[in-house]
């Protein structure tokens, strides 16, 4: 046993379930789900603002700004970001209490649902953006996604292996409570 009578496995869950948070807070915020470059000019979006950024002649430009419509898809798009967001805290947050009540199994169980819930969020995300790519941008040779998109995707992994590592630690006691009988 390591990790303040928690083992390893519980310890590295914790750490990669904090990775995935962040990862999934920088992925849904940046405006970076999708770049363009033309000519010296770039055109980037995410979930919250579209910005463009270049230079003409001696001129250089910058700028941002919001959506004016959204579509209902995206709106699903932000949702299903933010809850994945909420559930990956939620999580860590139960993961913490876990250090405090170690005879509660049901609180690392509940932190395992959660992670895989967040993963579940952030998959229909993803999807559902990839899905409706094309619908946003007309001309896909210039276009690509870029990082925030990527991180989102990093996020699933990373929650979903948090959550394996939890199961770990769960089968781990449970072995180990029915050799000692208690």
């Amino acid at each position: 046993m390591a990790c303040g009578g928690n083992s390893c496995y519980f310890g590295f869950g914790l750490f990669l379930l904090i990775l995935g948070l962040v990862i999934d807070v920088i992925g849904v915020a940046s405006p970076y789900w999708i770049l363009a470059e033309v000519g010296g000019e770039k055109v980037y979006g995410g979930l919250w603002k579209i910005c463009t950024s270049g230079s003409v002649a001696t001129y250089s430009f910058s700028g941002c700004t919001d959506f004016d419509e959204v579509p209902d898809w995206f709106k699903a798009v932000r949702g299903f970001g933010v809850l994945g967001i909420l559930l990956l805290l939620i999580a860590v947050l139960t993961a913490f209490l876990r250090i405090c009540l170690k005879d509660r199994a049901c609180v690392l169980v509940l932190a395992i649902v959660l992670s895989f819930m967040a993963a579940v969020c952030n998959v229909i995300s993803v999807s559902v953006f990839g899905e409706k790519y094309y619908d946003i941008v007309k001309d896909s040779s210039v276009f690509s996604f870029h990082f925030a998109f990527v991180f989102c995707i990093l996020s699933i992994v990373i929650s979903g292996i948090a959550g394996i590592f939890m199961i770990v630690e769960v089968a781990k006691r449970s072995s180990y409570t029915s050799m000692t009988g208690r």
